[in-house]
């Protein structure tokens, strides 16, 4: 009986989700067929400025839950303290070089999504996340990557490893570099 009851409560809040989706799907769309300035305004907005998809995730999570619906399949991940400990630290190009442990085991800083994950001149094998509040970081100079393109990774979460002893990070929002000493 408790089963029959937990099933028709997971399918009911699938259900409210998508209609909640579907509505407000039709409303933008019949707000965007009936104005086109709205229309030109939102194409502007969307494509021309640096739109935060990880803020957007957070403020779902917050209103409506998780965007999965699977309730009893919970993802497992690695956790670490959200804390980067390093010996010494020197400007490197557009962020700073920390010297860490070797292999050190990287945490995520601030909870977001992982937006590139890959090579970068100069930089090695990077991975950088979009945090809610709008700055991304790079985590460079990676040997082992254990995320991948768009991860919604929470704070703490482990990132990867660095390849020997050096971590590079850079700060950025909206195309400008932001002091690494706010943030670590």
């Amino acid at each position: 009986m408790a089963k029959k009851i937990k099933k028709v409560s997971f399918i009911s809040k699938c259900f409210s989700k998508l209609l909640v989706c579907v509505v407000l799907l039709l409303g933008t769309l019949i707000a965007l067929k009936a104005s086109p300035s709205l229309r030109e305004n939102l194409y502007k907005y969307v494509f021309q400025n640096h739109f935060s998809f990880a803020k957007v995730n957070s403020v779902y999570e917050k209103l409506f839950g998780s965007s999965l619906p699977l309730t009893g399949s919970e993802k497992t991940a690695l956790v670490s303290l959200s804390k980067i400990e390093y010996e010494d630290s020197k400007d490197y190009k557009d962020g700073v070089e920390l010297k860490v442990a070797d292999d050190y085991v990287i945490p995520v800083i601030k909870s977001g999504i992982v937006i590139f994950a890959g090579e970068k001149e100069d930089y090695g094998n990077t991975v950088i996340v979009q945090q809610g509040d709008g700055v991304e970081v790079w985590y460079a100079n990676l040997k082992e990557v254990k995320v991948s393109m768009y991860d919604y990774l929470k704070t703490g979460d482990i990132l990867g490893e660095v390849s020997g002893s050096k971590l590079y990070l850079v700060f950025t929002k909206e195309g400008e570099n932001l002091d690494y000493k706010k943030y670590i």
